[in-house]
């Protein structure tokens, strides 16, 4: 499940591709599948993540990649050169950072002139109202430490060297999934209602039916649980 349209930029054959806060790889295989021979570097905190991510590699491998690695990083030190990449990807991540500021000067040190920076943070409608409905939400470890103002993300990556090309909201269908998860919090495991529209989000990832694409795209300029922005370095 993507929180980017990558046809939405257009990066050579053979470009470097970093992915902060890879996660179990959602984003390295897509680039796989969306940009000709890629270089692909997944980096994440969570070691399990990246046991994950190299164990899902072996299923992609038919598709056109050069030399894609997991690396075990902070995105406070990214252990590479200046410049060396032409799209970075974070995804999900900034909400969650003590010092989100230094986090994007690592970030636009490694990008390269004119490259590419995705990022994606929880729009602020979905997120308030997760916020107001289960302070358990708001308080778990590891959990997101501020809701982003559109304006505001915006602003603070553009004064880092960025200018804006594009925006939008995705994953409609999964803000009121999250809204039961908070409001049944501590029987959110076993409760039917949470575990029925499970199977429904489910079924739209897997499957991509028509009829609840067609509700998602309707709801997502309001109700897009991801606000994903499209950057270009000066």
């Amino acid at each position: 499940m993507l929180t980017f349209n990558f046809k939405k930029i257009s990066i050579d054959k053979g470009s470097k591709i970093l992915d902060i806060g890879c996660g179990e790889g959602r984003h390295i295989f897509g680039a796989m599948q969306a940009f000709e021979s890629p270089h692909l570097i997944g980096m994440d905190l969570d070691l399990n993540a990246l046991d994950q991510c190299k164990r899902s590699l072996t299923l992609f491998e038919e598709l056109d990649h050069v030399g894609t690695k997991f690396v075990h990083s902070s995105v406070y030190d990214l252990p590479f050169k200046d410049g060396e990449f032409d799209l970075v990807i974070c995804s999900e991540v900034l909400e969650h950072l003590e010092d989100y500021n230094l986090a994007l000067q690592e970030i636009q040190r490694v990008l390269s002139p004119k490259g590419y920076f995705l990022a994606s943070v929880p729009s602020y409608l979905p997120e308030k109202i997760c916020w107001s409905l289960s302070k358990d939400y708001q308080n778990m470890p590891g959990g997101h430490l501020r809701i982003f103002y559109k304006s505001k993300i915006i602003s603070t990556i553009k004064d880092k060297g960025f200018q804006l090309i594009s925006s939008e909201r995705f994953h409609a269908l999964h803000s009121p999934y999250w809204w039961l998860r908070c409001i049944f919090w501590k029987s959110q495991e076993s409760n039917p209602i949470i575990q029925l529209y499970k199977k429904i989000l489910e079924r739209q990832i897997l499957k991509r039916t028509p009829v609840l694409n067609f509700i998602e795209q309707v709801f997502n300029p309001v109700l897009g649980k991801s606000l994903s922005l499209y950057f270009k370095k000066f």
